[in-house]
């Protein structure tokens, strides 16, 4: 029970002492629950205990490495037909059970049935009042759901029944935003534990209510909220990220995603659509999700978005609608289904996550190719579902072609004679579509083949995941270039800098990597700041090249330690190297970099106030710089390349350190103070 008032005062500074102490605890999230902190969790919003690859991912077989990287749950991508149910009647909603031996489907008929996946069997069936909109397996297994359309003037339903019997567990739940309104179901999605279903609801016409999506408690069988962002007025699609902390809705073009701890908005992506989200999928790794577009005038967008950032990573057009999206079990694949016309018609898509590749596509009957639109003779693939193994799917067809199509991974797509799965001979191809390749000892994703097979593992008994100099052997630092071993050297090809990301390469074996990094200073002098790496590859005396000249901060002339080489900016740079070759006599300023006299001033020309007698020593300053100076005014001596003023601009007289000018040229000088001052200068 909480007080109503203190029992006691604490002071402001042991108040503050207790926020430190606590603060660091507080401020650690773990969104999954999965023990890893999201900063450190590289599925954050799925529970996941890898750690050889990748931080707090799923890892279903237990040995540390992500499903991602395993692909123990897709060995292929390559689909063939193991069975077709037909029908008279249109397939639309369609997904297996969590263990995947049982697979869901909903029909226009109203009859909602679970199918064995092995033998193709209906086990357990109920009918509807009307089509179903759509159906869902709970991540537990325990129940199974359905959403229906009653038609005009009915009120649209969902019904939850027990998997083990299709009993209902509640009556018919109302999900009309407005009694007898036209409302259109959409998609429907269970929460990571079941204890809630997220149903997407639209508009028929434009003179109805908006839709929402209605968050419904399984338990009790009441709508705990409705979301409408944004007075969205339609929505067709919705998913639950894996830990069930997001929800993300699609509607008319738009999508958004909503924190359901605080039910606020994580992030809002309008406009990012052509057209309707007919469907979304979030992949089981927590980090991608997938949309999939209706026809919207030039194509039907099949997109995918980093959950993180909201970015999109790839888009795909199809000549048809698409209907529905799902991923692969390890979440490195995503299939989308199209409808009816033109030369996507009637098909499935299967598209890598990383970059977007086509891994596959199968379809239904195509008769003309699916030729012109709404006269063909396809039929549209209104829903899919990748069962939980990675080994097959699920598709449910409709307009031309009804019924229920099961599909399955080739046993040997690359035709190596190493099936992808174990058929009693305890061989299993690791490499389903590379003939190349089939054994995988380390399991790091090489071949334990050598060359000239493709991508041959040099440690084959070492888990490794090199792939430059080298493949499948450590890399301590990740990038891509091995450790060095007994057998394989630097001068092999080895890193030369084992625990540093950003270098591998020591040409010069100075020490210094050959990657060249710095930061551009400020104007006027733009010094190389923060250098790290090698600027001079091939020059073992030189690394750093301060000013950017091509030359080097070291330097083989102990004199010139304390010369022009420290700023504020940068500090002092360079070091005594008795052999330097390239050195930079000015390192601090990129117009110069030689100095043939030390008189310290620059030879280049071309530079900025350059030494005026770059081969002989002297410190003239007002006419030239760095040319002879015999009585130290400044002005320098006249020489064959400078005449004496007026004539030129050198000392007329330099042996007297007061006179400099002889305007006209009579023997005395301009300066009044001076010797021999001129009583008529001009």
């Amino acid at each position: 029970m909480r007080s109503a008032r203190p029992l006691f005062r604490v002071s402001s500074v042991a108040l503050v002492m207790v926020l430190v102490v606590f603060l660091p605890f507080a401020s650690a999230v773990d969104t999954d629950g999965d023990g890893h902190e999201d900063h450190n969790d590289d599925c954050p919003l799925a529970a996941g205990n890898s750690s050889v690859d990748r931080t707090g991912c799923p890892d279903v077989d237990g040995d540390g490495t992500s499903d991602w990287t395993d692909r123990w749950s897709i060995p292929s991508s390559h689909f063939e037909i193991v069975q077709t149910l037909s029908s008279s009647y249109d397939y639309y909603g369609i997904d297996h059970s969590p263990d995947g031996e049982l697979v869901l489907s909903g029909d226009e008929n109203g009859w909602v049935r679970i199918w064995n996946t092995s033998t193709q069997v209906n086990m357990l069936s109920d009918q509807l009042n009307g089509a179903v909109a759509a159906v869902a397996w709970s991540p537990d297994g325990s129940m199974v759901a359905a959403s229906t359309n009653l038609g005009s003037g009915g009120d649209d339903e969902l019904l939850i029944w027990w998997a083990n019997n299709m009993t209902l567990r509640h009556a018919a739940i109302n999900v009309d935003v407005e009694s007898g309104n036209d409302d259109t179901p959409g998609s429907i999605s269970f929460n990571h534990n079941g204890s809630l279903i997220a149903v997407a609801v639209g508009r028929a016409t434009n003179s109805d209510t908006n839709g929402e999506v209605k968050i419904i408690n399984t338990s009790s069988g009441l709508e705990e909220r409705a979301l409408n962002p944004s007075g969205e007025d339609r929505f067709d699609s919705v998913a639950w990220s894996p830990d069930g902390s997001r929800i993300a809705l699609g509607g008319n073009d738009d999508m958004w995603i909503y924190d359901t701890v605080n039910w606020q908005q994580n992030r809002s992506m309008t406009g990012i659509a052509g057209a309707t989200i007919a469907d979304i999928a979030w992949s089981p790794d927590g980090n991608w999700i997938s949309t999939c577009e209706s026809w919207g005038g030039g194509g039907s967008g099949a997109e995918l978005y980093n959950v993180h950032t909201g970015s999109r990573l790839w888009t795909k057009t199809h000549t048809s609608s698409c209907m529905a999206t799902d991923f692969s079990p390890d979440s490195r694949m995503v299939a989308f289904a199209i409808s009816y016309y033109q030369s996507d018609g009637a098909s499935v898509r299967v598209y890598s996550t990383d970059n977007g590749s086509a891994e596959d596509t199968f379809s239904g009957p195509r008769p003309n190719n699916c030729a012109g639109s709404s006269g063909n003779q396809c039929g549209t693939v209104y829903g899919l579902s990748w069962s939980s193994d990675g080994q097959s799917i699920v598709t449910g067809h409709g307009r031309n072609d009804e019924g229920l199509y099961f599909w399955k991974v080739e046993p040997d797509p690359d035709q190596d004679g190493w099936n992808t799965t174990d058929q009693g001979d305890g061989r299993v191809d690791h490499f389903p579509i590379d003939p190349t390749q089939w054994n995988d000892t380390d399991m790091d994703g090489y071949g334990d083949n050598p060359a000239p097979a493709f991508q041959p593992d040099s440690c084959v008994t070492t888990f490794g995941l090199s792939y430059h100099d080298r493949f499948g052997c450590p890399d301590s630092d990740g990038d891509g270039w091995s450790d060095s071993d007994g057998i394989w050297k630097v001068a092999d090809g080895a890193d030369a800098f084992v625990d540093d990301v950003t270098q591998w390469r020591d040409t010069d074996g100075d020490g210094y990597g050959d990657n060249y990094y710095f930061i551009t200073g400020i104007q006027p002098l733009e010094l190389h700041l923060n250098q790290s790496g090698d600027a001079f590859l091939n020059e073992a005396t030189q690394w750093n090249d301060s000013d950017g000249d091509g030359y080097g901060d070291n330097y083989n002339n102990a004199s010139w330690a304390n010369m022009f080489r420290c700023t504020e900016e940068i500090g002092c740079v360079g070091i005594y190297v008795a052999d330097a070759v390239t050195a930079d006599a000015f390192p601090l300023d990129r117009y110069q970099w030689s100095d043939s006299d030390g008189d310290w001033v620059g030879d280049n020309s071309d530079g900025p106030m350059p030494d005026g007698c770059p081969d002989q020593w002297g410190d003239s300053m007002m006419d030239r710089l760095g040319c002879p100076d015999s009585d130290g005014d400044g002005w320098s001596n006249p020489d064959g390349n400078e005449a004496a003023h007026p004539s030129g601009d050198a000392d007329a007289f330099p042996d007297d350190p007061t006179q400099w000018r002889d305007s006209d040229d009579d023997g005395f000088g301009d300066n009044q103070s001076g010797n021999n001052p001129d009583g008529c200068v001009f």
